[in-house]
């Protein structure tokens, strides 16, 4: 499956969005708590999240098409 399949999934765009809200409530509530803003923290959560989410989403549609043919 070619990655431009994989962005243009509705699941992957879900999961890096979510990913993104989930790194940016990261980084206020670091902020609130410590004063601090943790901008590398965030970037490496969010790249985990992008880097995890595309073999997971083309495990999924490589499933999808694997059903679909039996």
């Amino acid at each position: 499956m070619s990655l431009r399949a994989i962005v243009t999934d509705k699941a992957f765009r879900y999961l890096v969005l979510t990913g993104a809200g989930v790194a940016v409530a990261n980084l206020v509530t670091t902020y609130l708590k410590n004063g601090q803003v943790d901008v590398a923290g965030s970037v490496i959560q969010f790249t985990i999240v992008g880097v995890i989410a595309v073999p997971l989403v083309g495990y999924w549609n490589f499933m999808d098409r694997r059903a679909e043919r039996e």
